[in-house]
């Protein structure tokens, strides 16, 4: 691991970045955390660190809204399997080759900045979404697990889905949260989150909350369809890195 002043700057740039984006764009702050945080310090160093920052904004996203239950009650198939798949995924992070671990990263990095530098929406057929659920679900807590993306299908699953907005919102928070808790549980299973990792993870508290605060102002003053151009360039660009780490 780098020395602690390094790791510490690291981990600040990364949370003030990845916090800037989410303040402007709505989106953005546990993929763009762990693409940078990957990329720095490995994979098995890095996941530990999202878990606070990604409990505190999904805490607030779901308590947003009045759709819990039913929320609940439709996808608690999906969440379920995704708890599944997480702590499968868990394990595999800590018994694998990191390289092949950066490469998987890499590849869901550039996926998602791909699909929103395009437009791409996938709409799912109707009496499709139970039939989808299970594999969904388990396929983006694999995925969480071993990369510490934060369940990104499972949000392409919810877009296709066609959800009014703010209950789309709300669904994707109550799948983070629920995702985060397995998530932790794992880690803390297989040794990963202990008193320190918990302490660096609350301050980065500090940087996210503060780029938030500057992600909110720059939406006021650019041009939001530019920066959202930019930011996902950046993110492909750091995807398409974290490939050649793994395969080179």
């Amino acid at each position: 691991m780098a020395t602690d002043a390094c790791f510490i700057a690291i981990v600040a740039v990364a949370f003030l970045f990845a916090g800037t984006i989410k303040g402007a764009l709505g989106v953005g702050l546990p993929t763009t955390s762990i693409a940078i945080l990957g990329l720095a310090l490995g994979l098995r160093d890095a996941v530990p660190l999202l878990i606070v920052p990604s409990l505190v904004a999904n805490i607030w996203q779901v308590t947003r809204g009045g759709e819990l239950p039913a929320l609940l009650r439709r996808f608690w198939l999906l969440n379920a399997t995704a708890c599944v798949g997480v702590w499968l995924g868990t394990m595999i992070l800590f018994h694998i080759d990191p390289t092949i671990l950066a490469a998987l990263l890499g590849s869901v990095v550039a996926f998602y900045a791909i699909m929103n530098l395009t437009g791409f929406r996938p709409r799912l057929p109707r009496g499709r979404e139970g039939v989808m659920a299970p594999g969904i679900g388990l396929a983006a807590g694999l995925l969480t697990g071993t990369t510490g993306s934060l369940l990104l299908p499972i949000v392409i699953y919810l877009q296709a889905l066609g959800l009014e907005k703010d209950r789309f919102v709300q669904a994707v928070g109550l799948s983070l949260l629920i995702g985060t808790v397995a998530w932790a549980g794992a880690l803390y299973y297989q040794g990963a989150l202990d008193g320190r990792s918990v302490t660096i993870s609350t301050l980065a508290l500090v940087p996210t909350l503060l780029g938030m605060a500057a992600g909110h102002q720059l939406r006021a003053r650019l041009s939001q369809d530019l920066f959202r151009k930019i930011v996902f360039s950046l993110l492909l660009v750091l995807g398409v890195n974290l490939i050649y780490k793994g395969v080179f």
